[in-house]
């Protein structure tokens, strides 16, 4: 029984009692004054979540989201594509491995669909030289490489490498995660990481291109602990679905259970905290307003908190981690195909590549029709030239390079669009990530409250990048919320 549920059937008891114990009356009034009144900046899963709990629990909760639509840093795309088409800009995986996603997902009533597993080949490519990768078929690698590696598939090297590795890897839901244990990952990084492994040159090649070249600035520049978290995480998931008719659907479906909580098109500006609450200035079309509260859950990115006046400040520590902490710079553009040929010629659309497009996907995959979408996924210094190109250029440039990796492309093209992170006002960045030495003596303080705000997001939780991860920190927000004073 939530708190709502308990006190009014609390109350309507003690009316129809000629004598009521103290004790219980007590107990109903100490239950009526922690009831509190929540403000939660950011209707993404993690606001949305926090939301949902604590209204479970009784408590008020006002939402108060910048954008006109929920759903944060997960966004379907149905412009400019065709026939109902669509893309991802955002999270679209919900793996077996993320209880809370599967949790809410069901809880919600959103339907998934999983991407069956696939004996269809990917594309790598490096220094020129093309290869087609297929399951169980024998191969070696055109590259220099020891003995002992050039038999190995990419899940070989990774095998061989990596996963030895993951087994050290702690409770990261831990407190105080990552132990004093781990720190020898943190202070290098992953290429760094493998060739203290006894990987050759090439093979760490091969390897940071895929899984490390999307954190960050890569794996030469990313922390081995954050990559090794990752990877792990990974490890534990047997089946990958994807929200069907697109992932927007999920928060459409968290956000009608919270309509009267939300309020769209308000940018806060400015958050006081006093002795006795908090108060958040923000704009809305219809002027400036300003609304008080007990206690303050910030589900934005630090990217963005960090623009946002905060009186009295924040600890230098808190201050600190919201200034430096870190975004991957995400550029994803997609090209709508008349067919998908790829499938025709026994291959998923995947490819890992150094080129400038890196890699390749074929954009929500299970979608119905003959046509497909496949799209460049850039990070990193590729991810900031590309956000620097007008929209047409950018499309221009990656057909250009998606030529080399799947030349049908040429006479299937019909036309794309992209999604850039770093130009998105609300984001700032697509998810958190570390260089070496970043990690011990800072995650477990990044999610840490400060007075009566109290943050959440990916980046306040083990699972940096992931719907898990938003979910994760909204279910601990208010769980701080609901247990304080």
């Amino acid at each position: 029984m939530n708190r709502r549920n308990f006190l009014k059937t609390s109350v309507a008891s003690a009316a129809g009692m000629a004598a009521l114990n103290s004790r219980v009356l007590a107990r109903v009034t100490r239950e009526s004054l922690t009831t509190k009144r929540v403000i939660i900046i950011g209707a993404g899963l993690a606001g949305m979540s926090a939301a949902y709990e604590l209204l479970q629990a009784g408590h008020t909760v006002t939402v108060l989201e910048g954008r006109m639509r929920a759903g944060g840093r997960v966004q379907t795309l149905r412009e400019p594509f065709s026939e109902g088409m669509y893309a991802e800009g955002g999270a679209m995986y919900v793996p077996d491995s993320h209880p809370l996603t599967v949790k809410y997902v069901k809880l919600l009533g959103v339907e998934v669909e999983p991407i069956p597993h696939s004996a269809l080949g990917t594309v790598f490519r490096m220094r020129g030289q093309q290869l087609q990768l297929k399951p169980n078929v024998p191969f070696e690698w055109p590259y220099k490489l020891k003995d002992d590696e050039r038999k190995l598939d990419r899940r070989g090297l990774w095998e061989k490498y990596v996963v030895p590795t993951l087994k050290e890897l702690d409770d990261d839901l831990s407190p105080g995660w990552p132990p004093p244990s781990l720190k020898k990952y943190d202070e290098i990084s992953f290429a760094d990481f493998l060739r203290g492994r006894g990987a050759s040159a090439d093979a760490v090649a091969i390897m940071n291109l895929g899984l490390a070249s999307g954190l960050g600035d890569g794996g030469e520049a990313v922390s081995a602990l954050d990559l090794l978290r990752e990877a792990a995480h990974r490890e534990r998931t047997k089946q990958v679905s994807v929200i069907k008719g697109g992932s927007e659907n999920f928060p459409i479906a968290f956000a009608r259970k919270l309509t009267d909580q939300i309020q769209y098109g308000a940018r806060v500006t400015a958050i006081s905290q006093q002795p006795n609450g908090v108060t958040v200035e923000y704009e809305t079309g219809g002027g400036r307003r300003t609304m008080s509260a007990d206690r303050v859950i910030c589900a934005i990115p630090f990217s963005v908190l960090r623009s946002i006046p905060v009186t009295p400040e924040f600890t230098p520590r808190k201050r600190q981690i919201i200034q430096t902490l870190q975004y991957t710079s995400v550029a994803r553009v997609f090209l709508q195909s008349k067919k998908r040929f790829w499938l025709d010629q026994g291959l998923t659309g995947g490819a890992a590549t150094d080129l400038p497009i890196m890699s390749v996907y074929p954009s929500a995959p299970l979608q119905p029709g003959t046509r497909g979408i496949i799209e460049s996924y850039t990070t990193g210094i590729q991810a900031r030239r590309m956000t620097g190109l007008a929209e047409s250029e950018r499309v221009k440039f990656v057909l250009q390079y998606m030529k080399m990796v799947h030349p049908a492309i040429a006479e299937n093209f019909e036309g794309g669009g992209s999604k850039c992170w770093d130009e998105d006002p609300f984001a700032r960045g697509a998810y958190t990530w570390f260089k070496p030495g970043e990690m011990v003596g800072i995650v477990s303080d990044i999610a840490t409250p400060e007075g009566r705000i109290h943050f959440a997001g990916e980046h306040a939780s083990s699972s940096p990048g992931w719907m898990q991860g938003a979910l994760e920190s909204g279910n601990r927000a208010a769980r701080e919320v609901n247990d304080a004073p």
